[in-house]
């Protein structure tokens, strides 16, 4: 089961807020996955169809309480992609006009005025519906685990016009991509597509996005941490393995017993314990001394090394 689909079974169940809402929903079901066929005489029918079958008993749930109508039902399944099966609610010649005339496509003389929608959508409420409508039809979203990635079909000039207006309306960026000869909007940032979900009633997939993110960003600090650790860590190696061989080319050179008794100390407990960090030599040594004064004396054990300029 995908991520998209879950969100659509979440969404399926959302109740609308008030009766227009419901009008709007269906609106945006048949903009994403509706069909109109003419049948001769002026006899009309249409079709809903779609993939997921929670996105079916939805318009059939609506289409019942908001305009009385009963679809007929078939699923087909198609020997193509694994034997997909489809879900088709049939309105017929008789339930169809209601249909078209709600969402303003048939005038009362049962005269067809548009293949699409024209059903107002005004109010922030509708408009909500509506979206949720277009996501349920034929939107889709990527597996946040493997990305962010949400898109709404756009099947004509009208659709977008009203998609392009609800989404503006609801403060997010218009973002519309062309892909095989196709036309989509899209969100790609975590933020926007979590503000989206909210908006058309999704609130379980959030927390599922929301806790997606918050591990990332305990992930992400926490090898920061890691990787700051480790590349401290390889400092101080190297820092200690240069401090070794300065100290073993001084006792090569018999210049070691002319050091001064501090340097000599602390010369020895670099040697005894090469891998120690400056605070832990300070407290091997008697009387134990800070971390900056193990620092003072390795920088002036270092000078020894360096060669003094020729006199003329």
């Amino acid at each position: 089961m995908s991520f998209s689909s879950d969100v659509k079974k979440e969404l399926a169940l959302v109740k609308p807020e008030k009766e227009c809402c419901g009008l709007s929903e269906l609106c945006g079901l048949y903009a994403s996955m509706g069909s109109l066929s003419l049948l001769g005489r002026g006899k009309v029918n249409v079709q809903f169809t779609n993939e997921s079958l929670s996105v079916c008993r939805r318009a059939y749930t609506l289409l019942q309480q908001s305009l009385s109508i009963t679809p007929q039902i078939n699923y087909i399944t198609t020997a193509r992609f694994g034997g997909t099966r489809k879900g088709v609610l049939i309105l017929g010649p008789i339930q169809s006009p209601t249909f078209l005339k709600a969402m303003g496509m048939m005038d009362e003389t049962f005269s067809l005025r548009s293949y699409t929608p024209r059903l107002p959508i005004t109010r922030m409420c509708c408009m909500r519906a509506y979206l949720r409508g277009v996501m349920l039809g034929g939107g889709t979203m990527s597996n946040p685990e493997q990305g962010y990635h949400l898109e709404l079909p756009v099947r004509d000039g009208e659709m977008q016009n009203t998609t392009a207006k609800c989404i503006q309306r609801m403060g997010l960026p218009i973002r519309l991509s062309e892909r095989r000869e196709h036309t989509y909007f899209y969100f790609k940032q975590s933020d926007q597509i979590v503000d989206f979900l909210t908006i058309l009633g999704a609130h379980n997939s959030v927390m599922q996005i929301e806790d997606l993110r918050v591990k990332r960003q305990v992930m992400s600090t926490v090898n920061r941490a890691m990787n700051c650790d480790s590349a401290n860590l390889q400092k101080q190696m190297n820092a200690s393995q240069q401090q070794v061989e300065a100290i073993r080319q001084l006792m090569e050179s018999e210049r070691f017993t002319t050091l001064p008794p501090s340097l000599q100390q602390i010369a020895q407990a670099r040697l005894s314990a090469p891998d120690a960090s400056l605070q832990e030599l300070g407290e091997m040594l008697d009387p134990p001394i800070g971390k900056s004064g193990v620092n003072h004396r390795m920088r002036r054990l270092m000078t020894y090394l360096e060669p003094k300029p020729e006199s003329n």
